[in-house]
């Protein structure tokens, strides 16, 4: 497989509709009294695209019961060397996000579910 091809596919897709973001994440520090410090860093912008996907979730009920439920999620296609974790925050689009269930393809791209916390 050749990752570089699907590399500059993944930067082509994200220059199509780009969005550029900073990204906050909160770090736990020990306060050295058994109680934890949280400190905000504040990450260089990054070129991503925000898209809308749908999706099909499995859900079990307490009898037993399989239902599923179809939505339109929002996710994030970054390139494959971007700072991005799970639990990191950022504003777009007048919305402020929080990143969900991070995956790493190969190598090649990152993509993310993303959380809507708050509405401008």
């Amino acid at each position: 497989m050749n990752k570089r091809y699907y590399r500059k596919y993944i930067e082509k897709l994200i220059a199509a509709n780009p969005t550029n973001i900073i990204i906050l994440r909160y770090i736990e520090k020990d306060d050295g009294f058994g109680g934890k410090i949280k400190d905000k860093i504040v990450l260089e912008s990054q070129e991503v695209n925000i898209y809308e996907r749908k999706s099909q979730r499995e859900i079990v009920t307490d009898a037993g019961e399989i239902t599923y439920s179809a939505v339109n999620i929002e996710k994030l296609l970054a390139r494959y060397d971007a700072d991005i974790k799970e639990g990191d925050v950022f504003e777009a689009n007048n919305r402020r996000y929080r990143i969900k269930f991070i995956k790493n393809y190969l190598d090649i791209c990152k993509q993310a579910e993303l959380e809507v916390i708050e509405w401008q």
